[in-house]
Protein backbone atom coordinates (compact mmCIF):
# COMPACT_ATOMS: atom_id res chain seq x y z
CA UNK A 1 0.00 0.00 0.00
CA UNK A 2 1.51 3.75 -0.94
CA UNK A 3 1.92 6.11 1.47
CA UNK A 4 -0.96 8.22 -0.31
CA UNK A 5 -3.52 5.41 0.00
CA UNK A 6 -2.87 5.03 3.27
CA UNK A 7 -3.36 8.00 4.18
CA UNK A 8 -6.65 8.51 2.31
CA UNK A 9 -7.59 5.11 4.72
CA UNK A 10 -6.59 7.36 7.70
CA UNK A 11 -8.00 10.34 6.29
CA UNK A 12 -11.46 8.39 4.99
CA UNK A 13 -12.40 7.40 8.73
CA UNK A 14 -14.14 10.02 10.85
CA UNK A 15 -12.28 11.71 14.13
CA UNK A 16 -11.02 15.21 15.21
CA UNK A 17 -7.51 15.21 14.77
CA UNK A 18 -5.48 15.32 17.98
CA UNK A 19 -1.87 15.62 18.97
CA UNK A 20 -0.08 12.30 19.76
CA UNK A 21 0.33 13.43 22.93
CA UNK A 22 -2.48 15.07 23.43
CA UNK A 23 -5.36 12.25 23.72
CA UNK A 24 -6.30 11.86 26.65
CA UNK A 25 -6.90 15.72 27.02
CA UNK A 26 -8.96 16.00 23.38
CA UNK A 27 -11.19 13.26 24.97
CA UNK A 28 -11.96 15.78 28.19
CA UNK A 29 -12.85 18.44 25.66
CA UNK A 30 -15.03 15.93 23.40
CA UNK A 31 -16.91 14.65 26.19
CA UNK A 32 -16.50 18.31 28.16
CA UNK A 33 -20.28 18.74 29.40
CA UNK A 34 -22.12 15.96 27.79
CA UNK A 35 -24.65 14.23 29.38
CA UNK A 36 -22.79 11.03 28.83
CA UNK A 37 -19.64 12.16 30.81
CA UNK A 38 -20.84 10.19 33.63
CA UNK A 39 -21.94 6.94 31.82
CA UNK A 40 -18.88 5.96 29.50
CA UNK A 41 -17.61 2.99 31.78
CA UNK A 42 -16.01 0.83 29.19
CA UNK A 43 -15.89 -3.28 28.91
CA UNK A 44 -13.00 -3.44 27.19
CA UNK A 45 -10.06 -2.96 24.65
CA UNK A 46 -10.50 -3.75 20.52
CA UNK A 47 -7.39 -2.98 18.59
CA UNK A 48 -8.43 -2.79 14.45
CA UNK A 49 -5.62 -3.18 12.49
CA UNK A 50 -6.09 -2.20 8.68
CA UNK A 51 -3.75 -4.19 6.73
CA UNK A 52 -1.93 -3.35 3.31
CA UNK A 53 -5.16 -4.53 0.86
CA UNK A 54 -7.86 -2.36 3.06
CA UNK A 55 -9.21 0.39 0.99
CA UNK A 56 -11.03 3.58 2.18
CA UNK A 57 -14.59 2.28 1.80
CA UNK A 58 -13.99 -1.26 3.47
CA UNK A 59 -12.07 0.53 6.41
CA UNK A 60 -15.34 2.89 6.39
CA UNK A 61 -17.26 -0.76 6.66
CA UNK A 62 -15.67 -1.92 9.11
CA UNK A 63 -15.48 0.94 11.63
CA UNK A 64 -19.38 1.57 11.00
CA UNK A 65 -19.43 -2.61 12.26
CA UNK A 66 -17.18 -1.69 15.11
CA UNK A 67 -19.26 1.20 16.15
CA UNK A 68 -22.79 -1.08 16.02
CA UNK A 69 -20.25 -3.64 18.13
CA UNK A 70 -19.86 -0.80 20.59
CA UNK A 71 -23.62 -0.19 21.21
CA UNK A 72 -24.39 -3.40 23.01
CA UNK A 73 -20.35 -3.63 24.40
CA UNK A 74 -19.35 -0.30 25.13
CA UNK A 75 -15.49 -0.01 24.14
CA UNK A 76 -12.37 1.92 23.78
CA UNK A 77 -11.49 0.96 20.25
CA UNK A 78 -7.82 1.93 18.76
CA UNK A 79 -7.80 1.67 14.92
CA UNK A 80 -4.03 0.99 13.22
CA UNK A 81 -3.88 2.58 9.76
CA UNK A 82 -0.20 1.31 8.88
CA UNK A 83 1.94 3.19 5.88
CA UNK A 84 3.83 0.52 3.83
CA UNK A 85 6.00 2.45 2.00
CA UNK A 86 9.43 1.80 3.56
CA UNK A 87 10.95 5.02 1.96
CA UNK A 88 8.45 7.09 4.19
CA UNK A 89 9.83 9.68 6.83
CA UNK A 90 8.74 9.00 10.52
CA UNK A 91 5.50 10.09 11.07
CA UNK A 92 2.29 9.36 13.55
CA UNK A 93 -1.12 10.91 13.09
CA UNK A 94 -4.41 10.98 15.54
CA UNK A 95 -7.76 11.32 15.34
CA UNK A 96 -9.84 10.47 18.06
CA UNK A 97 -13.76 9.59 17.71
CA UNK A 98 -16.76 9.29 20.43
CA UNK A 99 -20.69 8.00 20.12
CA UNK A 100 -23.15 7.51 22.55
CA UNK A 101 -26.29 5.14 22.62
CA UNK A 102 -29.46 5.29 24.29
CA UNK A 103 -31.07 1.84 25.34
CA UNK A 104 -34.30 0.56 25.99
CA UNK A 105 -33.97 1.84 29.76
CA UNK A 106 -34.39 5.39 30.17
CA UNK A 107 -30.89 5.67 31.81
CA UNK A 108 -29.29 3.30 29.68
CA UNK A 109 -26.28 5.18 27.76
CA UNK A 110 -23.69 3.50 26.26
CA UNK A 111 -20.34 4.91 24.72
CA UNK A 112 -17.39 4.38 22.74
CA UNK A 113 -14.26 5.80 21.79
CA UNK A 114 -11.79 5.66 19.12
CA UNK A 115 -8.40 6.50 18.67
CA UNK A 116 -7.05 6.18 15.08
CA UNK A 117 -3.67 6.17 14.40
CA UNK A 118 -1.77 6.52 11.33
CA UNK A 119 1.95 5.62 11.16
CA UNK A 120 4.64 4.94 8.83
CA UNK A 121 7.06 2.25 9.02
CA UNK A 122 9.54 4.69 10.65
CA UNK A 123 8.10 4.69 13.70
CA UNK A 124 6.73 1.35 13.92
CA UNK A 125 9.02 0.51 16.80
CA UNK A 126 7.25 2.60 18.95
CA UNK A 127 4.08 2.03 17.83
CA UNK A 128 3.50 -0.39 21.03
CA UNK A 129 4.20 1.89 23.62
CA UNK A 130 1.48 4.29 22.14
CA UNK A 131 -0.80 1.86 21.39
CA UNK A 132 -0.67 0.73 25.58
CA UNK A 133 -1.21 4.56 26.08
CA UNK A 134 -4.59 4.57 24.10
CA UNK A 135 -5.83 1.57 25.65
CA UNK A 136 -8.45 1.54 28.95
CA UNK A 137 -6.08 -0.25 31.62
CA UNK A 138 -7.20 -3.11 33.73
CA UNK A 139 -9.36 -4.27 30.55
CA UNK A 140 -9.30 -7.00 28.48
CA UNK A 141 -7.61 -6.53 24.94
CA UNK A 142 -9.05 -8.28 21.59
CA UNK A 143 -6.88 -7.98 18.42
CA UNK A 144 -8.84 -7.88 14.98
CA UNK A 145 -5.85 -8.03 11.76
CA UNK A 146 -8.12 -7.56 8.81
CA UNK A 147 -6.97 -7.43 5.38
CA UNK A 148 -3.34 -8.27 5.85
CA UNK A 149 -1.13 -9.03 3.28
CA UNK A 150 0.93 -11.75 4.51
CA UNK A 151 0.77 -13.39 7.87
CA UNK A 152 4.31 -13.27 8.54
CA UNK A 153 4.03 -9.40 8.82
CA UNK A 154 1.84 -9.34 12.27
CA UNK A 155 4.71 -10.81 13.98
CA UNK A 156 5.87 -7.00 14.41
CA UNK A 157 2.97 -7.24 16.37
CA UNK A 158 4.05 -9.69 18.96
CA UNK A 159 2.79 -7.42 21.70
CA UNK A 160 -0.91 -7.53 20.28
CA UNK A 161 -0.81 -11.34 19.47
CA UNK A 162 0.07 -12.11 22.71
CA UNK A 163 -1.38 -9.73 25.24
CA UNK A 164 -4.73 -10.13 23.34
CA UNK A 165 -7.48 -12.23 24.68
CA UNK A 166 -8.61 -13.49 21.40
CA UNK A 167 -6.79 -12.41 17.93
CA UNK A 168 -9.42 -12.39 15.21
CA UNK A 169 -9.05 -12.52 11.26
CA UNK A 170 -11.60 -13.03 8.53
CA UNK A 171 -10.82 -15.96 6.38
CA UNK A 172 -12.43 -14.63 3.52
CA UNK A 173 -10.21 -11.55 2.76
CA UNK A 174 -6.74 -13.03 4.06
CA UNK A 175 -4.12 -14.63 2.73
CA UNK A 176 -3.84 -18.12 2.93
CA UNK A 177 -0.99 -18.27 5.17
CA UNK A 178 -3.32 -17.59 7.96
CA UNK A 179 -4.17 -20.94 8.76
CA UNK A 180 -0.33 -21.82 8.67
CA UNK A 181 1.26 -19.01 10.76
CA UNK A 182 2.79 -20.26 13.61
CA UNK A 183 0.45 -18.33 15.83
CA UNK A 184 1.66 -17.58 19.36
CA UNK A 185 -1.06 -18.63 21.07
CA UNK A 186 -3.53 -20.63 18.97
CA UNK A 187 -6.43 -20.96 21.07
CA UNK A 188 -6.71 -17.34 20.96
CA UNK A 189 -7.37 -17.44 17.22
CA UNK A 190 -10.88 -16.81 15.70
CA UNK A 191 -11.98 -16.71 12.24
CA UNK A 192 -14.97 -14.23 11.66
CA UNK A 193 -15.86 -16.60 8.35
CA UNK A 194 -16.85 -19.40 10.50
CA UNK A 195 -18.36 -17.13 13.68
CA UNK A 196 -20.50 -15.53 10.67
CA UNK A 197 -21.93 -19.23 10.00
CA UNK A 198 -23.75 -19.83 13.59
CA UNK A 199 -27.25 -19.75 12.35
CA UNK A 200 -26.14 -22.31 9.44
CA UNK A 201 -24.38 -24.45 11.67
CA UNK A 202 -27.25 -24.07 14.94
CA UNK A 203 -29.69 -25.43 11.85
CA UNK A 204 -28.11 -28.01 10.45
CA UNK A 205 -26.75 -29.01 13.50
CA UNK A 206 -30.11 -29.50 15.03
CA UNK A 207 -31.72 -31.19 11.77
CA UNK A 208 -29.53 -33.85 12.17
CA UNK A 209 -29.31 -34.33 15.83
CA UNK A 210 -32.48 -36.32 15.26
CA UNK A 211 -30.65 -39.58 13.47
CA UNK A 212 -28.35 -41.75 15.45
CA UNK A 213 -24.74 -41.15 14.51
CA UNK A 214 -24.42 -44.12 12.70
CA UNK A 215 -27.23 -43.24 10.37
CA UNK A 216 -25.42 -40.70 9.16
CA UNK A 217 -21.67 -42.05 9.23
CA UNK A 218 -22.99 -45.57 7.41
CA UNK A 219 -22.16 -46.20 3.75
CA UNK A 220 -21.32 -42.37 3.93
CA UNK A 221 -19.12 -41.94 0.69
CA UNK A 222 -19.19 -37.81 -0.26
CA UNK A 223 -19.78 -34.70 1.54
CA UNK A 224 -19.79 -31.96 -0.95
CA UNK A 225 -20.64 -28.21 -0.64
CA UNK A 226 -21.20 -26.02 -3.54
CA UNK A 227 -21.50 -22.47 -3.22
CA UNK A 228 -21.35 -19.03 -4.77
CA UNK A 229 -18.12 -17.55 -5.47
CA UNK A 230 -18.54 -15.08 -3.06
CA UNK A 231 -19.52 -17.74 -0.58
CA UNK A 232 -15.97 -19.69 -0.17
CA UNK A 233 -15.11 -19.07 3.08
CA UNK A 234 -18.04 -20.00 4.90
CA UNK A 235 -18.48 -23.18 2.93
CA UNK A 236 -14.90 -24.06 3.37
CA UNK A 237 -15.52 -23.51 7.40
CA UNK A 238 -18.48 -25.43 7.05
CA UNK A 239 -17.43 -28.29 6.00
CA UNK A 240 -14.60 -28.17 8.28
CA UNK A 241 -17.21 -28.11 10.68
CA UNK A 242 -19.09 -31.08 9.84
CA UNK A 243 -15.92 -32.76 8.98
CA UNK A 244 -14.89 -32.52 12.66
CA UNK A 245 -18.61 -33.04 14.10
CA UNK A 246 -18.66 -36.83 12.16
CA UNK A 247 -15.28 -37.11 13.71
CA UNK A 248 -16.24 -36.73 17.00
CA UNK A 249 -19.42 -39.17 16.54
CA UNK A 250 -16.89 -42.18 15.71
CA UNK A 251 -17.84 -42.58 12.38
CA UNK A 252 -15.21 -43.96 9.99
CA UNK A 253 -14.33 -41.42 7.55
CA UNK A 254 -11.44 -43.39 5.69
CA UNK A 255 -13.75 -43.53 2.63
CA UNK A 256 -15.46 -40.27 2.59
CA UNK A 257 -14.58 -37.66 0.22
CA UNK A 258 -14.73 -34.50 1.52
CA UNK A 259 -15.58 -31.50 -1.13
CA UNK A 260 -16.34 -27.36 -1.40
CA UNK A 261 -16.23 -25.31 -4.73
CA UNK A 262 -17.88 -23.39 -6.90
CA UNK A 263 -21.32 -24.22 -8.32
CA UNK A 264 -23.83 -23.70 -10.78
CA UNK A 265 -25.92 -23.82 -7.57
CA UNK A 266 -30.19 -22.80 -7.27
CA UNK A 267 -29.14 -21.61 -4.14
CA UNK A 268 -26.60 -19.68 -2.26
CA UNK A 269 -25.26 -23.03 -0.53
CA UNK A 270 -25.87 -26.11 -0.97
CA UNK A 271 -24.73 -29.04 0.83
CA UNK A 272 -24.91 -33.19 -0.17
CA UNK A 273 -24.25 -36.48 1.87
CA UNK A 274 -24.07 -39.06 -0.98
CA UNK A 275 -23.89 -42.97 0.33
CA UNK A 276 -22.89 -46.56 -1.30
CA UNK A 277 -25.91 -48.20 -2.73
CA UNK A 278 -28.36 -44.57 -3.18
CA UNK A 279 -30.24 -45.71 -1.15
CA UNK A 280 -29.44 -43.19 1.48
CA UNK A 281 -29.42 -39.29 0.69
CA UNK A 282 -29.07 -36.08 2.75
CA UNK A 283 -29.65 -32.33 1.19
CA UNK A 284 -29.36 -28.85 2.34
CA UNK A 285 -30.08 -25.57 0.14
CA UNK A 286 -30.01 -22.53 1.71
CA UNK A 287 -30.79 -18.98 -0.13
CA UNK A 288 -29.27 -16.56 2.11
CA UNK A 289 -30.83 -13.70 0.42
CA UNK A 290 -33.99 -15.07 0.99
CA UNK A 291 -33.53 -16.60 4.37
CA UNK A 292 -34.78 -19.92 3.67
CA UNK A 293 -33.17 -23.08 3.60
CA UNK A 294 -34.83 -26.54 2.54
CA UNK A 295 -33.53 -29.95 4.17
CA UNK A 296 -34.49 -33.56 2.59
CA UNK A 297 -33.31 -36.68 3.38
CA UNK A 298 -33.78 -40.06 3.81
CA UNK A 299 -31.58 -41.59 6.32
CA UNK A 300 -32.93 -44.75 6.53
CA UNK A 301 -36.17 -43.86 8.82
CA UNK A 302 -37.94 -42.46 6.39
CA UNK A 303 -37.92 -39.24 4.17
CA UNK A 304 -38.18 -36.00 5.93
CA UNK A 305 -38.15 -32.53 4.42
CA UNK A 306 -38.49 -29.37 6.01
CA UNK A 307 -38.44 -25.68 5.73
CA UNK A 308 -36.45 -23.05 7.82
CA UNK A 309 -34.65 -19.96 8.05
CA UNK A 310 -30.76 -19.71 6.44
CA UNK A 311 -28.78 -16.13 7.08
CA UNK A 312 -25.16 -15.21 8.20
CA UNK A 313 -24.42 -13.55 11.51
CA UNK A 314 -24.13 -9.60 11.22
CA UNK A 315 -20.77 -8.49 10.70
CA UNK A 316 -21.30 -7.24 14.33
CA UNK A 317 -22.76 -9.81 15.91
CA UNK A 318 -19.82 -12.20 14.48
CA UNK A 319 -17.27 -10.14 15.99
CA UNK A 320 -19.02 -10.65 19.51
CA UNK A 321 -19.61 -14.30 18.89
CA UNK A 322 -16.19 -14.50 17.86
CA UNK A 323 -14.83 -12.42 20.69
CA UNK A 324 -16.90 -14.20 23.47
CA UNK A 325 -17.73 -17.73 22.58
Amino acid sequence: MSAASSTSVFDALPGIEAPVGGIAAAFRELWADSPAEEMRAMQLNLVLHLGANTTPDDANEQFRATVRFSQRYPCRVVVLCPDFDEAAPALIKAKIYGECFTGKAKNDTRCCEFVLLYYTMAVRSFLENQVSVCLSTDLPMYYWAHRFSAAKRLADYSYLLTRSKRVMFDSAVVPPDAFTYPWPNIAAVRDLAYTRTLPLRQNLGQFLSRYAPALISDGLRGVTIKHRAEFSAEANCLLGWIKKGLVRSGGDLAGVTFTAGPGECAACLELAFTYAGGRKYFRWQANLEKDEARFEGDLGTGQTTLFVGAHLLAPEAALSEAMFF
